[in-house]
């Protein structure tokens, strides 16, 4: 018999069952019935940990507009101010505007001045709500920097953080999700629509999840719930479009709806909207999502005894560094496998882990050469050559990048590479555009500006990998101008 996970999950239900009613819209002042998506969530969200605390602390959520986001997030809200036997409970609602935060904020009041018990035990305000003879509030709040300083939050709602698109709005994020770490149990709730640039707030949260799922990170106090299509579902399937809107599966939100919206939006606005699908323009991506689909193998594991090649490209500042290591079996198909590093909270990248990362690599497989772009990595590279690495000078130019860049689309149009799926490694890989040159094209920064550093140190390492002789290709190794 299957153990089910301890929970709150049924005193969450039971309260917005019996307490709130719906907002505005066509089901207006009508007890709140919870769906069994919107339960399942909720049990799965307050699940608890061993010592019968609270096991999440933050989460992301991400659902489909049209869906009930904001009437969800507002009766968990309520129930964080009035259910949850919070001592002095202060419930943050923000959003990167006032008429955005309102959304969820306004509905909160709605719920408040309409249901027969939760009017009598709040008092509602333009921008609070308070508990009546007891301390608590609700409050909404705009994401600006300079609004979001001081105070402990239990919980703090984050509306549409796929609108947080800057760095001040990010301050406010961190500001008070820092408050409500302070607090004992306190929760911090994300919840938004799909965007267009993983590098963001919404973004990184994004890929936080998706670590997690994968298996790639411990993340035990972070819930992640994204409901939505895979990258490479067809968009006009109105299957699909059922299956990943609760609403229509449910009856309360016509299909029909979502074919009207399919017809006037354009088909990026449609599969972020709607199906809930982060985008990109599809013209710049120098590969197709099937074509790098067909790459994959989860199962991936390299051999110790095979030669391997090495590709990294590294910034200094306010990028990511990206090493890819791979192996060409009998059949002449390349296995590559990523390790992906982020700025720190100063926005600089620790060398010596990274450097450190490539002795592993150096103890654990037979490494036949590390090719690296000199421009930012002499130092590193001098490290790791006294330390005995192989170091190829591979620079940027167009002679050297325009024939790699070429070599590696036709490997993998040809399925030749074969990858295990990681969610960032293919995020960075995708994300690469075609920049085309006097001399032909090769890969840069699309014009959403998503990280490509992975996918150049792949192309290195193709391209070294494949070379007839990799003597022949004159690499300069070993030569390092400090």
């Amino acid at each position: 018999m299957i153990e089910l996970p301890e929970t709150k999950g049924s005193r969450v239900v039971k309260f917005i069952e019996k307490f709130c009613v719906h907002g505005e819209g066509d089901f207006f002042g009508e007890p709140f019935k919870l769906d069994d998506w919107q339960k399942a969530l909720i049990y799965e969200l307050y699940e608890l940990d061993d010592k019968k605390r609270r096991k999440y602390r933050e989460s992301m959520i991400g659902l489909p507009k049209g869906n009930g986001k904001s009437a969800l997030i507002a009766a968990l809200g309520l129930y964080e101010l009035l259910g949850a036997g919070v001592t002095s409970p202060l419930v943050a609602v923000a959003a990167a505007s006032y008429e955005q935060a309102n959304l969820v904020f306004g509905t909160m009041k709605t719920m408040c001045n309409e249901s027969p018990l939760l009017r009598d035990m709040v008092e509602t305000y333009e921008n609070e709500i308070q508990v009546k003879n007891a301390p608590g509030r609700a409050f909404r709040v705009a994401a600006k920097a300079g609004t979001a300083d001081g105070g402990r939050n239990s919980c703090f709602i984050a509306d549409e953080i796929h609108e947080w698109n800057n760095i001040n709005l990010e301050r406010v994020y961190y500001v008070l999700s820092n408050n409500t770490a302070k607090r004992q149990d306190g929760l911090v709730i994300s919840i938004t629509t799909a965007g267009y640039d993983l590098d963001s707030l919404a973004g990184r949260l994004y890929q936080r999840g998706l670590l997690k799922e994968s298996g790639k990170s411990d993340d035990p106090e972070f819930y992640f719930k994204w409901i939505g299509a895979k990258d490479t579902d067809d968009p006009s399937d109105k299957e699909l479009w059922a299956k990943v809107n609760p609403a229509v599966q449910n009856d309360w939100w016509p299909i029909e709806n979502l074919d009207r919206r399919y017809k006037s939006l354009p088909i990026h606005e449609f599969q972020r909207y709607h199906l809930n699908q982060w985008t990109r323009t599809e013209e710049e991506s120098w590969i197709t999502a099937e074509q790098w689909l067909a790459c994959q193998d989860e199962e991936l594991e390299l051999e110790k005894g095979l030669d391997t090649f090495v590709g990294i490209d590294m910034a200094l500042r306010h990028d990511s560094v990206g090493i890819v290591y791979g192996q060409k079996d009998e059949n002449e198909v390349i296995s590559v496998k990523s390790k992906i590093w982020l700025p720190n909270d100063e926005k600089y990248m620790d060398y010596q882990e990274i450097e450190a990362f490539v002795v592993e690599l150096m103890k654990k497989y037979n490494v036949k050469e590390v090719a690296y772009d000199p421009a930012f990595f002499e130092r590193s590279a001098q490290v790791l050559l006294d330390r005995g690495v192989p170091m190829v000078n591979f620079p940027q130019t167009h002679s050297r990048m325009i024939p790699a860049c070429g070599n590696a689309y036709d490997l993998i149009a040809n399925s030749r590479v074969r990858h295990d799926g990681d969610p960032t490694f293919s995020d960075q890989v995708m994300s690469a555009a075609q920049r085309v040159t006097d001399m032909g094209w090769r890969l840069s920064k699309g014009r959403s500006k998503r990280k490509i550093d992975s996918c150049i140190a792949m192309v290195m390492m193709l391209d070294r990998i494949t070379a007839p002789d990799p003597e022949s290709n004159e690499p300069d190794v070993a030569i390092i101008n400090l």
